[in-house]
C-alpha cells in the first residue's frame, strides 16, 4: 500500500485531502441527520452536497495526476534510445493509479451523499407533513 502511495506522486496530497474532507463532512452530516434531534435544515443540506463536490474534486485531481504521469512518461520514452513494451506499460500502470484513486474516492463520496441525501429528504418530508 505504501508503494502505491509513493507511486502516485504529489497528486496524492489533494486526493488524501479530499478523502479526509469527504469523511469529515459525512460524519458531521450524519451526526446532524441521525443525532438526538435530527434537523433537516439548509445548512445540513449544504454540507451533504459538499460531499459530492469533494468526490468530484478527487476525480479531477486523479485525472490531472494521470495526465502529468503520461506527459512525464512520454518525455522519458522520447529521451530513451530503446524502450521495451513492459517498461512502457509499467509506467502507464503507475500513471493510471491516481485516476483510479480519484474514481474510488468519488464512488465512496457518491454512496455517502446518496444515503445522507435520502435521509435529509425523508426528514424534510416528515417536517413538511407535520407543518401541513
Amino acid at each position: 500500500m505504501s508503494e502505491i502511495w509513493v507511486a502516485i506522486g504529489v497528486i496524492r496530497w489533494p486526493l488524501a485531502f479530499s478523502l479526509l474532507v469527504v469523511v469529515l463532512l459525512a460524519f458531521w452530516s450524519g451526526k446532524s441527520l441521525w443525532g438526538a434531534d435530527p434537523t433537516p435544515d439548509g445548512r445540513t443540506k449544504a454540507w451533504v452536497d459538499a460531499i459530492l463536490f469533494w468526490g468530484v474534486f478527487a476525480l479531477i485531481a486523479g485525472v490531472l495526476g494521470t495526465l502529468i504521469g503520461v506527459i512525464n512518461a512520454a518525455g522519458a520514452i522520447q529521451a530513451a534510445s530503446e524502450v521495451s513494451a513492459p517498461l512502457v506499460w509499467g509506467g502507464m500502470r503507475v500513471a493510471l493509479l491516481s485516476s483510479s484513486a480519484g474514481a474510488l474516492i468519488l464512488a465512496f463520496a457518491a454512496l455517502l451523499w446518496f444515503g445522507l441525501q435520502l435521509r435529509w429528504r425523508l426528514l424534510w418530508s416528515d417536517r413538511e407533513e407535520a407543518l401541513a
